[in-house]
């Protein structure tokens, strides 16, 4: 692994955190913001891809052919997929540990889900919400999964699936 895959990773991670952070402040979404407020977090987002790209492009030669030493397409997309990735997650967690003052006592209290929810608590609240609802109505949940599948397909597909493997 070479540095300029490891720098090209840590550039990408510092834009997409940014990115993450614009996103958020522009959509009002708390859970995910990593300051407290939305103009500050909004100025923290550009100042980490401004900075980045500053780092990124001025600090060494980075317009290199990837015969004569450069990353090519492939490895891009690992590093892209991996900085993006590291980046997501910890803007996960550490939103979620800024950010544990906006946990909700009650279930019964938050009325959106999925991502919706971030708008209220933080992620790992928001988790633990998902699954107490879930565990709550597990069974009317799964119901309402399969209630609109026509009558005797999972049987049927079951049929199908040992008749291939006979």
């Amino acid at each position: 692994m070479s540095f300029f895959f490891l720098d090209y990773i840590t550039f990408v991670f510092f834009c997409a955190m940014g990115a993450i952070q614009i996103g958020t402040s522009i959509g009002k979404v708390r859970g995910l913001l990593l300051l407290k407020s939305r103009v500050p977090s909004f100025v923290l987002g550009i100042s980490l891809i401004l900075g980045s790209i500053i780092w990124f492009f001025l600090s060494e030669d980075r317009n290199i052919s990837d015969i004569n030493g450069g990353l090519d397409a492939n490895t891009q997309a690992v590093g892209f997929f991996l900085g993006s990735l590291i980046a997501m997650i910890l803007t996960l967690i550490i939103s979620s540990i800024f950010n544990s003052g906006f946990k909700v006592t009650k279930v019964d209290q938050i009325h959106t889900d999925g991502i919706e929810s971030l708008y209220e608590q933080n992620y790992f609240s928001a988790i633990k919400t998902e699954l107490a609802k879930w565990n709550k109505n597990w069974n009317q949940s799964l119901s309402e999964q399969f209630s609109d599948l026509p009558k005797g397909i999972i049987y049927e597909l079951g049929i199908k699936i040992i008749a291939r493997l006979r």
